[in-house]
């Protein structure tokens, strides 16, 4: 027992950063949640407790908003993984030193100010959803790289050798071998790129129509435009409730697939 103890000893700042800057945090959003709304001065009505703001998700248009949410993750998730894995691909195929060049002009944006970048994109986009979903593959794109070219570059490259030396052809290598191997790789591209989707705040705000919101830009304007913080705390928690299933659930479906093949 004492040495269970002793070992937790040195996790013992990190558990006090996760516990106050985590838990606390969250569960003073979900009482906020709770609150009846402001009927005069402040932001919502002390001492209460009330479901009415999560009876509110009930109504089309914040249903709308959840959906178009969904979908835009979804879409974001696709067109990133369609585009880190080829960029992916071909990285781990240069050389040494090519792939550092390579890796720092894919980083290089990175460096740069979002807001410039956002605004570059609106003065060559026009606004809308298409517009909105290059924003948000633009700036959550190099992660999905360096994730999938982390694992191209960790595979054995014997074992593609030896499919060559059984006579494959190089389509028969990248669907029988590197395909099947890097698959790891593309489910964390595409769950990063689905929970970077979901919580799309900056492309929506600058690039999108007004009737093209999403939970993260919805509850900004609830909480710091309208002063309802009770419903705008509703959004949040409804938004992390979608984070946290794009989380688990993505790599359940995949343990899922694999358990009915075997």
């Amino acid at each position: 027992m004492k040495y269970r103890v002793s070992a937790l000893l040195p996790a013992g700042p990190a558990l006090a950063m996760v516990c106050g800057l985590v838990i606390g945090p969250l569960l003073l959003l979900i009482r906020v949640s709770l609150y009846e709304p402001a009927t005069g001065r402040g932001f919502y009505t002390p001492g209460t407790l009330s479901f009415t703001n999560y009876a509110a998700f009930a109504d089309g248009y914040l249903l709308g908003i959840a959906g178009f949410t969904v979908g835009c993750g979804l879409a974001i998730a696709t067109m990133v993984l369609l585009i880190a894995y080829p960029l992916g691909l071909f990285l781990s195929s240069l050389t040494a030193r090519m792939q550092l060049i390579a890796l720092g002009l894919i980083l290089m944006p990175k460096t740069a100010g979002l807001l410039a970048m956002l605004f570059g994109l609106q003065r060559w986009l026009p606004r809308g959803v298409l517009a909105t979903l290059i924003a948000e593959v633009y700036l959550v794109l190099p992660y999905a790289v360096i994730v999938i070219y982390a694992q191209l570059l960790n595979l054995d490259p014997t074992l593609r050798a030896a499919a060559r030396g059984l006579g494959a052809s190089s389509w028969q290598v990248f669907r029988r071998v590197t395909l099947p191997l890097s698959m790891p790789g593309m489910i964390l591209a595409f769950q990063l790129g689905l929970m970077w989707g979901l919580g799309a705040f900056l492309g929506p705000l600058f690039l999108g129509r007004p009737n093209e919101t999403t939970l993260a830009v919805e509850l900004h304007r609830q909480a710091f435009e309208y002063g309802r913080w009770p419903l705008a705390a509703t959004e949040a928690v409804g938004l992390l409730v979608l984070v946290t299933v794009a989380a688990t659930g993505v790599p359940a479906v995949v343990q899922m697939r694999r358990v009915t093949r075997c």
